[in-house]
């Protein structure tokens, strides 16, 4: 049975919409009809007042002088939530600009804020091309459009659907106003944006617990196991999150086809670069590992420094399960012939991008077998990995023809495929292959140097990227939605099913800004952790990080760098004035860093 909504309409002018909208309603709703005029004055107006009667006989509220700026100001709206507010064709009135309709659209949103239902929605329709958004056809430039998305998003709300402006539906409606006069005006195109509350903006989780053993760092020293174990829960994603769908889909398939053994992850996540293992992540060799440095100072003192290296950090975050392999294959129980799966969180640190994972979830397989027979079982466990792979594909398949949401032109699902490339030996291992899913390397598979578990058995081990694997397989295009809190992102797989993702936030606007700074002559400036701190400082809302220009004073001996940082937040609400100050706290941050001088 369908619920019954709260509605509230603003910026009537002759109420011929708040009367469609009670027809379809058939009464289930309960709406309330406002115009900005005074009674007085649309009681002159023949169309405007018979609406008027019309809607009271129906039992709809109408009110007169309401402000769509100021709706908590009004004393019949201020006690009140509504589970949807309607603005249709908003405009300042006359030859008003695209700046003061912008204007309008911001305080409108701000108070939506105070009399909107927490579940509930802004419906907002616009004429051809006004939004600036790429559903527009044609679409206007950025300057010249109303951008609606990021006027929204100075109020906390996101774009979650745009559909076209049902003027069929509502065949009654008779649209006057055109520049604030009785005379109609083109309503084909339009489009109705329909937005909802965004969470607050939030450090993502796995930068939230970086940072939370960075300052165990800074006030012990040495983090103790207990404390790492207490803090790694924070990262614990719930039973139907994708990635443990994922998982689940792989052990199922892979112990069908071999004796399979799971292991539960109850190592730490702090590593030592004193005890490395033997084999320690020669599987992943693009990683870099995530050292941990106490303060600021220290890690200023080693940037400014020519002869220092992350090697002055001896604690770093795992890099790769496969720094527990000599762990796992000397355990008394280890048995070749069986695969042993461990399933975990490992860390690197790389550049921003929505494609680049400081954290993610690795699968591992760990396979002893006789030596002569190393090639032979490599292949095979190339083929029963794409057999997996094209199984899951067809899972995700089935369920977007079900539901009728199968895109054949952007879904990677159809049109990506598993592929293996070989890569150059390394010193422990005998054979490396990548692999990789359309563009992505999602994983590795190698050969381990055979003598650790006896000379006649040889180890295969493969590392998998499960979340860079959920977003090729269900067409999620940034990293950082795998670990939303928000509800629509969790309902989507609460089933439990892969499913191709659908978004939830529609078009957020971007903010472009550069910064640009002098090297100090003799320090080494880390790229890499540069990007580690932009992304920390913005609550990882950025988005990409560009080198723009680089020379060298040839008189002082100092670089000059410039940097363009593009803000995005993919799941929240994040606008201009926010991105502004994230950027000046960068800023403020590069000199308590980096040994830098600003320009």
């Amino acid at each position: 049975m369908e619920k019954s909504l709260n509605i509230l309409l603003v910026g009537e002018g002759n109420f011929s919409f708040s009367v469609c909208l009670c027809d379809l309603s058939h009464g289930k709703h309960h709406i309330t009809a406002t115009c900005f005029e005074a009674e007085d004055k649309v009681c002159r107006q023949t169309l405007a007042w018979d609406n008027v009667q019309d809607l009271r006989e129906k039992g709809a509220a109408v009110l007169f002088g309401v402000d769509a700026t100021d709706l908590s100001g009004n004393e019949m709206l201020a006690n009140k939530l509504y589970d949807q507010i309607i603005f249709n064709f908003p405009h300042c009135g006359r030859k008003a600009g695209v700046k003061k309709n912008r204007d309008l659209l911001t305080k409108f949103f701000i108070s939506c804020s105070k009399v909107l239902a927490q579940n509930g929605d802004i419906h907002v329709t616009l004429c051809k091309g006004q939004g600036g958004t790429p559903a527009d056809h044609p679409v206007r430039e950025w300057h010249n459009s109303w951008q609606v998305v990021a006027m929204a998003a100075k109020a906390g709300f996101i774009l979650s659907t745009v559909v076209p402006f049902g003027s069929d539906q509502y065949s009654a409606y008779q649209c006057t106003g055109y520049r604030s006069q009785e005379k109609s005006f083109h309503v084909e195109g339009s489009l109705t944006h329909i937005f909802t509350r965004s969470l607050p903006l939030e450090m993502p989780k796995p930068l939230q617990l970086i940072g939370r053993i960075t300052d165990m760092l800074a006030l012990k020293k040495v983090p103790h196991a207990e404390d790492i174990r207490a803090h790694r829960d924070l990262l614990e994603q719930d039973v139907n999150h994708p990635t443990k769908i994922l998982n689940k889909e792989l052990v199922a398939f892979m112990e069908k086809r071999v004796a399979l053994r799971c292991l539960k992850d109850m190592f730490s996540l702090v590593c030592d670069a004193c005890s490395g293992s033997a084999y320690c992540c020669c599987s992943v060799p693009e990683t870099v590992p995530y050292f941990l440095y106490s303060s600021n100072a220290e890690l200023k003192q080693i940037g400014s420094n020519t002869s220092c290296t992350n090697q002055s950090s001896k604690l770093y975050l795992r890099p790769s399960l496969s720094y527990f392999t000599n762990d796992i294959i000397q355990r008394p129980d280890f048995t070749p012939g069986v695969m042993y799966v461990l399933n975990g969180l490992v860390f690197r640190k790389c550049l921003a991008s929505q494609w680049n994972m400081p954290v993610y979830h690795e699968f591992m397989l760990l396979w002893g077998c006789e030596t002569d027979k190393i090639t032979e079982q490599m292949q095979m466990l190339m083929n029963t990995i794409d057999s997996a792979i094209a199984y899951i594909q067809t899972l995700i398949a089935n369920k977007a023809m079900y539901s009728g949401k199968m895109n054949t032109e952007t879904n990677t699902i159809f049109n990506s495929e598993l592929t293996f490339h070989s890569n150059p030996h390394t010193e422990n291992c005998t054979e490396n292959f990548s692999c990789n899913y359309g563009d992505h390397i999602i994983g590795h598979i190698n050969a381990l140097s055979p003598g650790k578990i006896g000379n006649e058995t040889g180890l295969l081990e493969v590392t998998l990227n499960l979340d860079l694997m959920a977003m090729c397989l269900l067409d999620i295009q940034d990293w950082r939605i795998l670990w939303t809190p928000d509800d629509r992102f969790k309902q989507q797989f609460n089933t439990p099913q892969l499913r191709t993702f659908k978004l939830f936030s529609l078009y957020p606007p971007h903010y472009t800004h550069d910064v640009s700074f002098w090297v100090r002559e003799g320090s080494i400036f880390d790229n890499l952790e540069f990007h580690m701190l932009a992304q920390r400082v913005s609550k990882g809302t950025i988005l990409d990080i560009k080198l723009l220009d680089e020379f060298q004073n040839v008189n002082t001996g100092q670089t000059s760098l410039c940097y363009r940082i593009i803000y995005q937040s993919c799941d929240r609400a994040l606008s201009y004035e926010l991105a502004s100050e994230m950027q000046l706290l960068l800023r403020e941050e590069l000199q308590n860093c980096f040994s830098v001088i600003l320009r």
